[in-house]
């Protein structure tokens, strides 16, 4: 059963009928029930893990499929029927070994994408992803990549067109290994310079041009967990943390990291907005404006970012918190990780009112005191604007989340982005 919200987005995007099937885990099971052949194992149940919607263009879902042994995960998108058709012709069988060990990205039994015709959607495992063909390439030749054929692989996480990340069980000298496969392709600098300035990072094995990057597990418990199992520990992790990113901030940004846009990734956020709800079109946009124009008359020096900083990014072993995640690596305002890492942890939404998120005491005291004044001035000077936009980025989490009022908490966000503008 969907919620209000759920059911005027169906109502009003009769573009793609295939929509109502993938916003919930009960409709996605009732689609793959008809689809699947009748001597094919059922999962148990499905989750759904909404991604990007764009009004009568798509919806891109990322399955999680319960079995008996264990979780798979598979790929969904509901297009216009006749675009989904084309998708469909030009589908050619995956290269692969046939291995077991990578079941993870092959789940045999989809037995390749599934296609509705009349609804307008294709489902199948990861390897089938067309938009992640980095993700073909590892399934077909895994010990290219690895160095070694795995015994299994393991989803960490996969993100429907986006990435699959996983660990493989064994490497040469018995270590584990993290296999990155990415859309947009990957950069051995985003490794490699926080590796030479002497910050903990995991080693980086390997990278390919097909947008794949190998890592070296590294052992430890992720820092959200810390928090939530012993909070004064996890405190002090965090102002560990904060020091450590200020260190990763005065390294030197190769030159081979791209500088992003900021006007044109909060355009985008501006748009998936709209595109879910247009009565609030003209707010997000007149954020993603004022946001640009601040970032881009900023005087602070640009800085190596993480990029995609959260509590679970962080891993701490014996030797202190350590970086991972690195993938999202690129040059930008040096509030930029402060900014994300609140965002990322305000909880489901903002309180009513529109409070904005604020960066944990711990992390911005231990960053703060790591850098120069005039730096550590600059950095609270804009922290505002870069939280605003980094909330506005995640104005469309509810939705993502399938909350049964995302769309409350969609306007939540925006207005704790407008407020965080408001206070700077």
């Amino acid at each position: 059963m969907h919620h209000g919200a759920d059911e005027e987005l169906v109502r009003a995007d009769p573009r793609l009928p295939g929509l109502e099937a993938l916003l919930s885990g009960d409709a996605a099971l009732e689609l793959l029930d008809s689809l699947l052949p009748d001597d094919t194992e059922r999962p148990l149940r499905v989750e759904v893990a909404r991604g990007r919607y764009r009004r009568g263009v798509a919806l891109t879902a990322t399955l999680t499929l319960h079995y008996a042994d264990g979780p798979r995960h598979a790929f969904a998108r509901a297009l216009p029927p006749d675009a989904a058709a084309d998708h469909a012709r030009r589908w050619s069988p995956p290269p692969s070994d046939g291995s077991a060990a990578l079941a993870a990205l092959t789940e045999p039994r989809l037995r390749g994408p599934l296609y509705a015709p009349d609804l307008g959607v294709l489902l199948g495992p990861p390897v089938d992803d067309r938009a992640l063909p980095a993700a073909r390439r590892l399934a077909a030749e895994p010990q290219r990549f690895t160095g070694t054929s795995p015994s299994r692989a393991h989803t960490l996480s996969y993100s429907a067109g986006h990435h699959w990340t996983g660990r493989f069980d064994d490497a040469a000298d018995g270590s584990g290994l993290v296999v990155h496969a990415r859309s947009g392709g990957v950069n051995a600098a985003c490794y490699l310079a926080p590796a030479v300035a002497g910050l903990p990072v995991p080693d980086l094995v390997k990278v390919s041009r097909y947008g794949l990057l190998v890592t070296r597990w590294l052992p430890g418990e992720p820092l959200d967990r810390l928090l939530g199992r012993d909070r004064s520990a996890g405190e002090a992790a965090l102002a560990e943390t904060g020091r450590l990113l200020a260190r990763l901030h005065s390294v030197p940004p190769p030159r081979e990291l791209p500088r992003r846009d900021p006007a044109a990734a909060l355009g985008r956020a501006a748009e998936e907005v709209a595109d879910l709800l247009p009565d609030l079109a003209v707010r997000a946009a007149a954020v993603a404006r004022t946001c640009a124009d601040a970032l881009a008359s900023a005087e602070a020096p640009q800085a190596l970012v993480h990029g995609s900083l959260r509590p679970g990014r962080v891993v701490v072993g014996g030797r202190g918190p350590a970086l991972v995640g690195l993938e999202e690596a690129h040059t930008a305002h040096p509030a930029t990780d402060l900014a994300g890492y609140a965002a990322a942890g305000s909880g489901p939404r903002p309180p009513v009112g529109g409070a904005p998120a604020a960066v944990p005491g711990p992390l911005l005291d231990g960053y703060l005191a790591a850098l120069p004044s005039a730096d550590a001035r600059r950095v609270r000077r804009d922290l505002g604007v870069c939280t605003a936009a980094a909330l506005l980025c995640r104005a469309t989490a509810p939705f993502r989340r399938g909350e049964d009022d995302w769309d409350a908490g969609v306007a939540a966000l925006l207005a704790a982005a407008e407020t965080a503008l408001a206070e700077q």
